[in-house]
Formats: C-alpha cells, structure tokens, sequence
C-alpha cells in the first residue's frame, strides 16, 4: 500500500513548490503553467485511450474546466495569501462539501458528519482568529477550492459512468482548462517556471496514482490516505522547508483539527 502514502506526499510537495514559485511570479501565471504540465503528463498517457462520445467529452472538459482551471486557480491564490498549510487543509473540505451535496439530495447524515463539521469548524475559527492567518479572503479562497472541487468530482462520477477511463477523462479536462485559462485569467508577473513544472508533475503524479489505487482500493481506502496531504505538507514545512513560510499555534491547531474532522467522517461509527 505504499502507492497510498505516495499520493499524500506527490501532493504535499505539490503545494511546497507553489509556495516555492510564488516568491518569482502570481498566482494564476502559475496555476497556467501547472495546467500546462499536467495537460501534457496526461495527454501523453492518453495517447492510446481516444473514445468518441459527445456527452462523456462535454462531462469532462466541464469538470476540468472547474476543477483545474477555477479550483486550482483559487488554490493557487489562496497560497500566495495565507500559505500551503492553511490552504490545502481548507481544500481538503472538499470531503464536507460532498457530504453536505449528497445530504441536500436526500442522503442520510450520521453522527461521523455532524462530528466532522464541528471540528472542521473550530479548524477554520482558529485560522481566521487574530493569532491565526487573518486573510479572509485567503481563507474563503481556500473553502472555495473544496467546494468547486466537490462539485466537479460529481459532474466525473457522471462522466466515468458513460466511460470508466479517469485517465483520459483527466486529459480532457486538462486540455479544456488550457485552451480557457488565456481566455478568463490574466497575469502580471512571470518567474518560477521550475518550481511550478515540479508541482504540476507532483500534482500529476498524485492524480495518476489515485487513479491507480481505485483500481485496487475502495473510495473508503483510498481517500482517508488522500486526506491525510494536509497533515504531510505540515510536518515537511516544520522539517525540511521552514524558510518557505512560518506557522504559527494556531494555523497548526486547525489544519489538524481540519484533518481530524475529514477523518473522522471514515473512522466514527454512524
């Protein structure tokens, strides 16, 4: 199960080298070239895997488009604002955001639900307190994120039930976000190139291997380890990247809490 923990850390090191750029250029230069790296990784992979059907093909450049393009741009901002810790455990509620999707479509909510909310909460009231990153903005850029995110992985699931091919559905929406990203968002400063290059390998890395791993996992292995991205990118910050940026009590107390509530939605009983 090694592949498990590679995801989480493909995906650390993804938001270390975002904050690593972003001492070079903006946020959404390097969000397009992440875009670009990762267009390409999965274009390559997809080379063999072409399958026509217009309403699979629309799905997916619409997901991407959310995902990559929209969700990721206000990752990337919301890094340059309040930091890799901060913002990727904010993303990572996209796991709530899911839940409280299926709940309004009529799903059931268990006690692991109200649980994960309260302590996602508390995580979120920590950071944004004067002792914490006190960037509003950052912090609703950070929850954006999970909640495009939520929102596209619906639209895949759709997808992947005409053509169960996530790789190529990756690229298509890699692609889509490519040719828009000109079209939407514009950028003032160039630089980092490198530092965003490895985060969209990072990044592509960690989608391909999650693909991989649902081959062989259920969604209830798979994602607790995906979950745990948040809790690595803290621990190599303290370790091995403390010139990137600092981390205070706070921002610490609630990206744990943040990763407790998320796991506590697969652990509690219901």
């Amino acid at each position: 199960m090694i592949e498990l923990i590679l995801i989480a850390l493909f995906f650390s090191f993804h938001q270390i080298f975002i904050k690593k750029g972003m001492n070079y250029s903006d946020a959404n230069y390097g969000a397009f070239i992440s875009i670009f790296t990762g267009a390409v990784i999965f274009g390559f992979l997809s080379i063999n895997r072409i399958y026509i059907d217009a309403r699979f093909i629309f799905l997916m450049i619409f997901s991407g488009v959310l995902h990559f393009l929209f969700a990721r741009t206000a990752f990337y901002n919301a890094v340059n604002r309040i930091g890799a810790n901060a913002a990727g455990s904010l993303a990572a509620t996209r796991i709530f955001f899911a839940v409280m999707i299926g709940a309004f479509l009529g799903e059931a909510i268990g006690l692991n639900v109200i649980l994960m909310a309260l302590l996602i909460f508390c995580g979120i009231y920590l950071m944004s307190t004067p002792k914490g990153v006190r960037d509003f903005k950052g912090i609703s850029l950070g929850i954006l994120t999970g909640l495009i995110t939520a929102l596209s992985s619906g639209i895949v699931k759709e997808g992947m039930k005409i053509h169960g091919d996530p790789i190529y559905g990756s690229a298509l929406g890699y692609l889509g976000s490519l040719l828009f990203y000109p079209l939407i968002f514009k950028w003032e400063k160039k630089g980092g190139e490198r530092f965003f290059i490895l985060a969209g390998i990072f990044a592509g890395l960690g989608h391909y291997l999650r693909y991989y791993s649902l081959q062989k996992y259920p969604v209830s292995v798979v994602e607790p380890f995906l979950s745990t991205y948040p809790l690595f990118t803290l621990i190599l910050t303290l370790i091995l990247f403390r010139s990137i940026e600092n981390i205070n009590r706070n921002i610490a107390l609630g990206c744990i809490l943040i990763f407790l509530g998320i796991e506590s939605y697969f652990f509690v009983w219901m």
